[in-house]
């Protein structure tokens, strides 16, 4: 609302067309709109692709610790291979030892996932004159293993040209080479063999292999392909299905491209099998649209897919939306209600302590104080307004008091202004001897001034040289630092020859030890290892006694390097002095300089003086008339106040008929 004011009082109020609580309710609603709008704006545009990006990051994760555990277990059966090629190196050619010893290895404790293994050497390499000698235990129904001597038969093609033997052939020695999975034609179970190269005395002499069924590859699989609501499916490195939910294995290996053809919904994955980005398909099996993620493992070829349906990537984000607005709309609504109904109550008490302040203005200082029956805000502004109408009584007895006063004191002052005419004449007088005294003054400081800069001038050459020293200084710094670095060099070489002198002091024991085992061949070789063990401790001493001469001589000059760095510092401490003085010295100049301007703007401001004192002689004469009109104003203050609070006394009374809000309904 706007009041209008004239020098008798409030004329006018105008009420405004739109008041504070219809903004509120007004501006309540759109916060709520806006706050719902702004929840679902975030939740789309931001929240929601994050969460999604979370979610494919969990598929990811899923199938990534599916490969993981897979790879483990497949790496455990590497070793165990990897085992029985090197008993098939280092154990003599017996096959009785063989027999003895193979079978625990291969049994691994019972692992039912393993289906039989073996040794199985190169034509001729285990007994001279025999082509085919392999050693293989099967594991039986019964869970045990038993020796099978059937690939040794003469018929045949014989099994140095079975592919997992072939492809191990060409291999480096230790690694494992795993074969396309294939069907076994004893059992009719899913197989996958690992077959690792051995070796004697640095030629191939055959093939350690490990059978391993892929019901336990099915199981892991089925366990962990539903983590993310969908399942997991398993390829060989030939794209044949190792697992697929729902397909038989026992009617024979199918291909993944024999298997798309008949599910033609797969088609989308068999096209994208070189790729590492997810495929969108509609899954028949989930009834859905799913995202297929292909996960390569290194060691084996195969290839690990995992389905997860869109429904479960994107449901936690549809509903984190949903259930934002129903939760926060309502409790915003019931704020803003709140809000609004706080907000009414506390404009009704706003309007009704305006109208208690109009008739306080109306009464004058001496009007009705206002009741206060609040602890609030309210009740402190009701509380301030009464202090401020006890202020007003007491200001208005004091400018009472004040108004005497000034009669008296004007008429003090026009007494004090013929003292003061005396006084100024005498001031004339003083300022000419101060003129002459500032002439005498400015001429001393002009010489100061001249001596300063001469002064100046000298510290800025002892500065120059104070720099030169400190320069010198530094450069013999960097030559010690140079110096330091390179005898560090040669400690590091030092250190390099003890250790060749260690590493063929080593080389020289194990030659020894091999020419022990070689016997009277190996005598002559012995003495030269002697000899050798005995030119590499004298070599490793030698550089002892180098490396502590050369670390001794590495104190010394990390020692010269100090002292020259505490010689550097002490110049540049030396030039921070020097120069410090010559900035002092010019400052010194520079102020002697503004002090001799200074003296002669003296000089000029005591001739004005003068000329001023003259012409406050003259004014003297004008405070008099002056206070005369002063001591009138005086007396026409205290009139006005006499009449201010007369009229106070009887403004109360007429107060209600000037009042704008009589009649009228006030906004709540």
């Amino acid at each position: 609302m706007a009041l209008e004011y004239n020098n008798s009082g409030p004329l006018t109020m105008h009420l405004p067309s739109l008041t504070i609580s219809k903004r509120l309710t007004l501006g309540g609603i759109a916060l709520m709109l806006l706050i719902a709008i702004s929840i679902y704006g975030v939740m789309t545009l931001r929240a929601k692709p994050r969460l999604i990006e979370a979610s494919s990051t969990l598929v990811q994760e899923s199938g990534q610790s599916i490969v993981n555990g897979l790879s483990a277990r497949m790496a455990g059966y590497e070793g165990t291979t990897a085992s029985l090629a090197n008993l098939a190196e280092t154990l003599p050619l017996n096959a009785t030892l063989f027999a003895a010893t193979l079978p625990a290895i291969i049994d691994a404790n019972g692992d039912e996932a393993i289906a039989g293994g073996g040794i199985w050497p190169e034509p001729n390499a285990f007994t001279p004159g025999v082509e085919r000698r392999s050693f293989f235990w099967g594991r039986g129904s019964d869970g045990r293993l038993a020796y099978s001597d059937e690939y040794n038969a003469p018929e045949g093609a014989g099994y140095q040209q079975e592919s997992w033997y072939t492809e191990a052939r060409n291999a480096p020695a230790g690694q494992c080479v795993w074969s396309a999975a294939y069907q076994d034609p004893v059992t009719g179970e899913s197989m996958v063999t690992c077959s690792v190269p051995w070796q004697r005395q640095g030629q191939f002499a055959g093939v350690a292999t490990l059978d391993i069924r892929l019901g336990g590859l099915a199981a892991l699989l089925a366990a962990n392909g539903d983590a993310t609501g969908g399942y997991a499916f398993a390829l060989d490195r030939e794209g044949n299905v190792m697992y697929f939910p729902g397909v038989d294995q026992g009617q024979g290996m199918q291909s993944f491209a024999e298997l798309s053809a008949d599910r033609d919904w797969l088609a989308p994955v068999a096209g994208a099998m070189n790729t590492s980005e997810p495929v969108e398909i509609r899954d028949a099996r989930l009834q859905d649209t799913a995202s297929v993620s292909l996960f390569k493992m290194a060691d084996t070829g195969w290839t690990i897919g995992l389905v997860t349906p869109l429904s479960r990537i994107t449901s936690l984000a549809s509903t984190m939306t949903r259930d934002l607005l129903l939760f926060i709309l309502p409790v915003v609504a019931i704020l803003l209600m709140l809000a609004w109904w706080g907000s009414r109550l506390l404009l009704r008490q706003i309007n009704e302590t305006t109208r208690q302040i109009d008739r306080l203005g109306e009464g004058g200082a001496s009007g009705e104080a206002l009741s206060v029956s609040r602890h609030d805000e309210i009740g402190a502004l009701r509380s301030a307004v009464n202090r401020y109408a006890g202020k007003l009584n007491h200001l208005f007895a004091e400018v009472s008091g004040i108004s005497d006063t000034i009669a008296g004191r004007t008429r003090e002052i026009s007494a004090g202004n013929v003292d003061l005419s005396r006084r100024t004449e005498s001031q004339a007088a003083s300022l000419e001897e101060t003129a002459s005294a500032m002439e005498q003054m400015s001429a001393t400081i002009g010489h100061n001034a001249e001596s300063a800069r001469q002064a100046s001038q000298l510290a800025s050459e002892a500065s120059g040289i104070a720099e030169q020293g400190g320069a010198q200084v530094n450069r013999v710094i960097s030559s010690m630092e140079e110096i330091s670095g390179s005898s560090r060099r040669m400690s590091e070489i030092v250190e390099m020859i003890d250790s060749i002198a260690f590493q063929t002091n080593l080389l020289a024991l194990n030659a020894s030890v091999e020419a022990a085992r070689a016997g009277e061949q190996g005598r002559g070789f012995a003495v030269v290892a002697e000899e050798v063990r005995n030119l590499a401790s004298r070599s490793s001493k030698s550089a002892s006694e180098i490396s502590g001469l050369i670390n001794e001589s590495l104190g010394r000059v990390e020692e010269g390097s100090r002292q020259a760095r505490e010689a550097g510092e002490v110049m540049e401490r030396l030039v921070g002095s020097v120069q410090r003085v010559t900035g002092l010295i010019n400052e010194i100049a520079v102020a002697s300089k503004q002090q001799a301007s200074g003296i002669g703007d003296i000089n000029q401001a005591v001739t004005e003086m003068d000329g001023v004192t003259q012409q406050n002689a003259s004014l003297v004469e004008q405070v008099a008339s002056a206070a005369t009109a002063l001591e009138e104003q005086a007396r026409t203050l205290e009139e006005l106040m006499v009449r201010f609070q007369q009229n106070a006394s009887t403004g109360h009374d007429d107060a209600a008929a000037r009042h704008p809000y009589e009649g009228s309904a006030l906004p709540a």
